[in-house]
């Protein structure tokens, strides 16, 4: 029964700025991998221009939008990775 109290109750986190109190989220995608921007850049079958973009662990990727629900994603290149950033693209051995 207390097991099933508990399952309800979720950790908050609140900032307080003066004397205004606002909830802030403990979602995972509050702290998003936004990546860091190269000096390449990715042309899609379409025409459309992307600025490649690595992420936290080296990989390779452009920001899209989804034209059914206008959010963004990652699209991953690995060949385009492999070329810029190899060393994020060896197999490691256990």
């Amino acid at each position: 029964m207390l097991f099933s109290l508990s399952a309800g109750i979720q950790a908050q986190s609140v900032e307080r700025k003066g004397n205004t109190f606002t909830q802030v989220s403990n979602k995972k995608s509050a702290t998003k991998d936004e990546g860091t921007a190269t000096k390449y850049q990715y042309v899609d079958s379409k025409g459309k221009v992307y600025t490649v973009m690595l992420s936290s662990t080296g990989k390779a990727f452009v920001w899209k939008t989804s034209q059914k629900t206008g959010k963004a994603y990652k699209q991953y290149l690995p060949e385009i990775g492999k070329q810029i950033n190899p060393e994020a693209y060896k197999d490691k051995k256990k």
